[in-house]
């Protein structure tokens, strides 16, 4: 059986927020396009890549808190949201009481706009937010792993159908686990190397567009691009020409970030260091390249 939980208005506001969010974004991104290359153009590409994961932490969210539900069966109530499933074995829970008024705390920034999908730790354990409305709402179960705090939108059918099954007795014997399902997590970096690197190299395009942005208006319009070995200019150009060094990192990035990924989904860890490494030391040249250029 499927049971929904109570509605919950945040989601919405979820959706607002992502909206507006997204629209500030295109804006300053046509603004950023029509600027010319100076300090107040590279702070608006800053300020657009820095609210990425505010989107995507937003999105998230709000897909977590229409997601949510319950599935009961003769095993266990399985709390599902976004790509989480919390399994609550029949077996495990002591008792089932109405909500109460529980010092919880007001939610943090990161947990809206599910702000009631969160663990706590409690005096004597953990309380396990899977709902949807404060504590006083919610049926409480009362297990060896924490309180888990529900919110079904018809609280008496849920508990009719928990004890119907409860009856029937377990098939299977299982454990309070919580998974995550996700296609995603087979090519994304989990652990913080793989993520420090990806951040570095990210960090490394937005240095070298810095450097060069920040100093081309004061740049002539016509300046020594690319010097020989005997260090005697060999290529005289536009000064926009330099917009191929910081280009270079970005494809360094980008190309050695999606061939590390594949070979991550492969569980090739070490090759993805070194591509996801050698797109750090490709930016550092082309970094100190482009420093002796504008210097």
């Amino acid at each position: 059986m499927v049971f929904k939980p109570s509605p919950c208005a945040t989601r919405w506001e979820g959706i607002a927020a992502s909206f507006w969010v997204f629209l500030l974004d295109l804006l300053l991104i046509v603004w950023a396009i029509r600027r010319p290359s100076d300090t107040l153009k590279f702070i608006l590409i800053v300020v657009v890549v820095a609210s990425v994961p505010v989107f995507v932490h937003l999105l998230y969210r709000t897909w977590a808190a229409f997601s949510l539900e319950y599935w009961v069966d003769r095993n266990a109530i399985t709390v599902r949201w976004a790509n989480y499933r919390q399994t609550i074995p029949l077996s495990s829970i002591a008792r089932i009481v109405e909500g109460r008024d529980l010092a919880i705390g007001p939610p943090g920034i990161l947990e809206w706009p599910a702000p009631y999908l969160r663990t706590i730790v409690v005096p004597g354990g953990r309380l396990h937010l899977c709902a949807t409305r404060p504590t006083s709402e919610c049926l409480l179960l009362d297990t060896p792993a924490g309180v888990f705090a529900l919110t079904p939108a018809q609280p008496q059918a849920f508990l009719d159908g928990v004890q119907e099954r409860y009856k029937m007795g377990p098939a299977l014997i299982m454990q309070p686990t919580l998974t995550r399902h996700s296609g995603l997590d087979r090519i994304l970096p989990a652990d913080r190397l793989g993520a420090w690197l990806l951040g570095l190299g990210l960090l490394g395009v937005l240095i070298l567009y810095g450097v060069l942005m920040i100093s081309f208006p004061d740049l002539p319009d016509v300046l020594t691009v690319r010097y020989n070995s005997a260090g005697l200019p060999e290529e005289i150009g536009q000064k926009a020409a330099l917009f191929r060094l910081p280009l270079i990192g970005l494809l360094a990035w980008g190309i050695n970030g999606v061939a590390g990924l594949l070979l991550l989904a492969r569980r090739q860890l070490l090759g993805a260091y070194m591509l996801w490494g050698g797109a750090i030391v490709v930016q550092i040249f082309s970094l100190l390249a482009l420093v002796s250029l504008i210097t």
